[in-house]
């Protein structure tokens, strides 16, 4: 199953201001660059809307829209919901109350924030989704991240190499993100054919991911003797589902997504196996498209151009990058959109 038209594949600013917000939940980076202002880039300031800032892939994503919005020298005030699904409509409502130009959302519940979508398209101030894949919705101006079921197909591949007497699987998951329906869906149609069988989806309470995670995991662990994998759809679900492992004295690989810092140690240890993306490049391609609308007139592209088309690659035990490193370092994927800046707009 693939969520549609999602394909494979400067310096910073000079003075950085932080601003503390009377609002609670958020905070405000103010960037200037002389090089932007002499290219004639208009000042603008972006709201960035986090669900769970304390997320390494949400991490990971922000610190990529912070280095190219400093870059073209614009404000950015951040956000974070912490989790919490009435703080996600109170934080997507202060960005609209406080008149931003626009607003990325990072790792979007499209659904908790429905009617705000609504209020800040009525309002003018264009929303780009980035980071992981949300339920599509007109609201969004774009819709930036790299498609969960492609890289499902490329997990459950390497499952069935590594498991070739294939076995119960169990998901283990969270409710309301058009991503991980997505995981799961692909689970369920293309498991069985690679003779996978998956157990009832398992969704943790968004208020508790980690320890919910943690608890599902022994759950499903001491009621399947014979399990053969764990399917976490969360890039913080091998973090949580180790500790389970070690509470049962188990032995089951885990197989997940994204290959964040907290879990690549575990990768090394062996026995966890990732699917993972430069999906942060998204905060880079939002940054490139609200450059272009505002400076030359071009419409906001819906979906993530081709020419940034996101790249995907497997990585376990024996090609864990070193400690400290990313498989998609940041410095890499923003070279192109620095290069580009400087030679187009002169920044």
């Amino acid at each position: 199953m693939k969520l549609g038209p999602f394909t494979r594949g400067g310096a910073l600013a000079s003075l950085v201001v932080a601003a503390a917000l009377v609002m609670s939940g958020c905070s405000g980076s103010a960037s200037t660059s002389s090089s932007a202002a002499a290219s004639g880039i208009p000042q603008k300031t972006i709201g960035v809307w986090q669900s769970q800032g304390d997320g390494d892939g949400e991490k990971q994503t922000l610190a990529a829209i912070q280095q190219a919005a400093d870059t073209v020298g614009w404000t950015t005030v951040v956000t974070d919901s912490a989790g919490d699904p009435q703080k996600m409509a109170s934080t997507m409502q202060s960005l609209i109350t406080q008149h931003v130009d626009a607003i990325l959302t990072n790792y979007v519940a499209t659904g908790l924030i429905a009617p705000q979508l609504k209020a800040a398209a009525a309002a003018g101030i264009p929303v780009i989704a980035v980071g992981y894949a949300g339920v599509p919705s007109d609201d969004f101006a774009g819709m930036y991240y790299p498609d969960q079921g492609e890289q499902t197909t490329m997990l459950l591949q390497q499952m069935a190499k590594d498991l070739p007497k294939g076995g119960s699987v169990a998901p283990l998951a969270v409710a309301g993100y058009f991503g991980i329906d997505a995981e799961v869906d692909t689970l369920n149609e293309d498991g069985p054919g690679l003779g996978f069988t998956p157990l009832q989806r398992i969704d943790v309470p968004v208020t508790d991911i980690f320890g919910g995670t943690t608890s599902a995991a022994v759950d499903v662990l001491n009621a399947n003797p014979d399990l053969a994998a764990l399917f976490t759809a969360l890039d913080i679900g091998v973090q949580s589902t180790v500790p389970a492992l070690k509470q049962t004295g188990r032995n089951v690989p885990i197989y997940g997504f994204g290959a964040i810092p907290g879990a690549l140690s575990f990768v090394r240890q062996g026995g966890v196996t990732l699917v993972t993306s430069d999906g942060a490049k998204s905060g880079f391609v939002a940054i490139d498209a609200l450059l272009d609308h505002w400076v030359n007139g071009t419409d906001i592209p819906k979906t993530t151009p081709a020419e940034y088309a996101y790249n995907y690659t497997i990585v376990d035990k024996s090609n864990a990058p070193a400690e400290g490193t990313d498989v998609y370092p940041q410095d890499d994927f923003a070279k192109p959109f620095l290069d580009k800046w400087k030679s187009k707009y002169g920044i």
